[in-house]
């Protein structure tokens, strides 16, 4: 059988890391654990797994996720944020690839799970991307932008059949807590790469990214916490926007 290392970066996760350890360690050899500084007791509960537990000073999140997949001592990885969540019929598809495994990278669907969800919702958000891969063939850079799978030379991916569970929404409070230092990184990677927001993007872009998630999304199915997340979604989306016309509007005359 061959050997898998799961690789995942931490901040104060105390709260979600213990269910996503759980599950890790029923597909994992080695389980790695990156941490940027914790104050709560993420690293502790992180040795408590087995986990090999390391600092590393943040730089943004690509950095992070290259510099924990440096430290995996087996060709074949995984990708995990600390609130996600294997299902047990993925653990099944991960266990038969490590017994006979046909390609070097696999996507993987993470849906996204509201408050009381047990399994996601038929209409939950969803993600589909490479997080199973032979880092030997593929890779996680470090470019300012978000954290993805570059897919080597001729390197063909299969899908996974089952998902991940993505428990992002702990309160509103640590939600914001969260885009909000998320969107100055957005900032600093478009200032990087000298990506422009146009006035009319800032004034538009609410109510789009509103009318997106909460109907064409169909976030109105999912009853308050849809409404609630639409909003917050939306939010996120104008901040972005917002903060580079902030930083555009005060250094304009530098340049």
């Amino acid at each position: 059988m061959e050997k898998l290392s799961v690789y995942i970066v931490t901040l104060n996760e105390e709260e979600r890391l213990p269910r996503t350890l759980e599950a890790a360690q029923k597909v994992a050899d080695e389980i790695i654990v990156v941490d940027s500084g914790s104050t709560d007791r993420t690293c502790e509960i992180a040795e408590s797994y087995g986990a090999k537990v390391m600092f590393h000073q943040w730089k943004n999140i690509s950095a992070q996720k290259k510099y924990a997949q440096e430290q995996c001592s087996n060709d074949l990885v995984l990708s995990l944020d600390a609130d996600e969540v294997l299902s047990d019929k993925l653990i099944a598809e991960i266990l038969s690839i490590k017994e006979n495994r046909s390609v070097d990278a696999y996507k993987i669907k993470i849906a996204d799970m509201m408050p009381g969800d047990k399994t996601p919702s038929r209409f939950a958000k969803t993600y589909n991307l490479v997080r199973l891969y032979d880092k030997t063939k593929s890779f996680m850079p470090d470019d300012l932008t978000h954290d993805r799978v570059v897919l080597g030379q001729n390197v063909c991916v299969a899908q996974l059949k089952s998902l991940v569970y993505h428990y992002s929404y702990l309160t509103l409070t640590k939600t914001w807590d969260k885009y909000n230092a998320y969107t100055d990184e957005l900032v600093k990677t478009a200032v990087a790469t000298n990506k422009k927001y146009s006035l009319f993007r800032l004034v538009i872009e609410f109510p789009y990214q509103f009318f997106r998630y909460y109907f064409l999304k169909r976030m109105f199915l999912q009853g308050r916490f849809g409404f609630i997340n639409a909003t917050t979604l939306a939010y996120f989306r104008f901040l972005k926007i917002a903060k580079w016309q902030e930083y555009y509007l005060m250094n304009k005359d530098k340049k």
